[in-house]
């Protein structure tokens, strides 16, 4: 490839890194999820950071049957529960309003002008406290007649005078947002309703991107409240986050709150685990060789690596499609400036080392309240098998997970988070010890140098030739105890337990 046309193909990949409604990167789509997600169902779309949630859900814009309605949760993470709830009702509201405008429909003028109402309303309710009382002050009177009544002859009449008082009572009422936006939740419903007329029933996607900013504790209320909007409308959710920092539904005290997977909710899954190593490379390339297209240049990209290059490059990304574009965007520049020739193996761990700091910066922003907690496996997991067994794979009993759901629940979020990745769900141990195990690597941003000494770094796609896994089999295994050596907090009372 011509370093001009590296050079075009470089600035457009870094241009477009992050999914917006002006990115020119479309969604490679080998696995027919657009297809499913333009169907008049509810959907929750999971993916780690970059997996391609954003790019998925906002390609609903650009649909003509049907009214995308956008909200993205991360403007809102700040703010407190039940005001993240009036904020995104109130842009559901705004979008609908400004929707109406465009059909000239009998009623849409009246209509406009309720919705106008409620949005100031809610606005009004965004300056109240989340919970508080106010007093109210009520008069009651009464009248006495006190008067003597007269006869005389053919006259009658009263003699005296009537007695009136009053009597003035106050009291304090309790007042709780959410129990007034519960109280109104039919008012909403029937504007959306009334707004099916004027739109001639075309299909509302109310997109929820990155539900995963939300405080896991109140997502169950928060999508239960619009679930709830949605149903026996022509309104439907379409959800964007990651697996395990999402609590979808709750139960207490017999009461189930939120939506239940394949029954309220369907679920999208965009994460590539790195068990199906081949398809994952076919993906990855078919990024680059599109993004060629796109710009009709060479899309020879294969001839840009060298040796394990590529293979290296897919390992790093860990499946994650902006994570393999950020490197190549790295590499990439570093070929443009004559710094490497081609992108080896060697190249791409130097690389992948460098984003460490930014994935740990990550674990910050998604994971405030459970940051040290999690830095305190990951640095078990490494010392245990980087430093110790110098390799990168490792086995956990599924059996120590069942018995011990809120360490499984750490590593599933550090998986989340792209710093440890799953290769295999199910497999058994060499020599077998018939237990059923998990088995991961850790992210290559964890090695400590590009070329360490005396260290096996287990291929995912490593078989022998009877297709047996025996080198990831051999890997060494963690138990609990190892997890949680040096923990300062018992790991309940900081995780809580996601449901999928």
């Amino acid at each position: 490839m011509e370093k001009e046309d590296l050079q075009n193909l470089v600035t457009h990949l870094e241009e477009n890194l992050r999914a917006s409604v002006k990115t020119r990167v479309k969604f490679i789509d080998p696995r027919g999820f657009r297809k499913r997600i333009l169907t008049k169902q509810n959907h929750v779309v999971y993916g780690r950071r970059g997996a391609g949630k954003s790019l998925l859900v906002t390609s609903l814009k650009n649909e003509n049957d049907l009214i995308p309605v956008y909200v993205n949760l991360d403007d809102y993470k700040d703010i407190t529960f039940p005001n993240i709830l009036i904020h995104t009702l109130s842009e559901i509201l705004t979008q609908l309003h400004d929707t109406s405008k465009q059909r000239k429909r009998f009623g849409s003028f009246f209509a406009r002008g309720r919705i106008r109402k409620k949005i100031d309303s809610l606005k009004k309710a965004l300056k109240e406290p989340d919970a508080g009382t106010r007093g109210e002050k009520t008069t009651s009177s009464s009248k006495k007649d006190n008067s003597i009544e007269l006869a005389k002859g053919p006259v009658t009449g009263k003699s005296g005078e009537s007695l009136g008082y009053s009597k003035e009572v106050e009291r304090t009422i309790p007042e709780n947002k959410l129990d007034d936006l519960r109280k109104h939740l039919g008012d909403y419903k029937h504007i959306i309703l009334e707004l099916e007329k004027i739109i001639d029933d075309t299909p509302i996607y109310l997109i929820l991107d990155d539900l995963y900013f939300i405080p896991k504790k109140i997502q169950p209320e928060f999508v239960d409240y619009l679930h709830r909007l949605t149903k026996g409308t022509n309104l439907f959710l379409k959800i964007a986050t990651i697996k395990h920092r999402s609590k979808l539904y709750r139960q207490s005290s017999g009461e189930f709150i939120g939506v239940e997977l394949n029954h309220d909710i369907f679920d999208i899954d965009l994460d590539y685990t790195l068990d199906k190593f081949s398809i994952l490379k076919d993906f990855m390339i078919g990024i680059l060789k599109d993004a060629a297209s796109t710009l009709n240049i060479d899309d020879s990209v294969e001839e840009l690596f060298s040796g394990d290059g590529f293979s290296q490059l897919c390992l790093a990304s860990g499946g994650v499609p902006r994570d393999f574009i950020r490197l190549f965007v790295n590499l990439g520049t570093k070929q443009i400036a004559g710094s490497i020739t081609k992108i080896g193996k060697i190249e791409v761990n130097d690389s992948a080392i460098e984003t460490y700091a930014s994935k740990l910066e990550s674990l910050k922003t998604d994971s405030p309240d459970e940051r040290e907690l999690l830095e305190q496996y990951l640095t078990n997991v490494k010392d245990y098998i980087y430093n110790h067994k110098r390799t990168n794979s490792f086995l956990i009993a599924k059996e120590e997970f069942e018995k011990n759901p809120y360490d499984g629940q750490a590593i599933k979020e550090l998986v989340d988070l792209r710093l440890l990745h799953l290769v295999d769900s199910n497999i058994s141990a060499a020599p077998s010890d018939g237990r059923r195990y998990e088995a991961y690597l850790l992210d290559v941003s964890l090695y400590d140098n590009s070329r360490p000494r005396n260290f096996e770094q287990i291929e995912p796609d490593a078989i022998d030739n009877k297709s047996r896994k025996d080198k990831l089999r051999a890997s060494p295994r963690i138990t609990i105890e190892i997890l949680r050596n040096n923990q300062r907090k018992p790991v309940q009372t900081v995780l809580e337990l996601s449901t999928e």
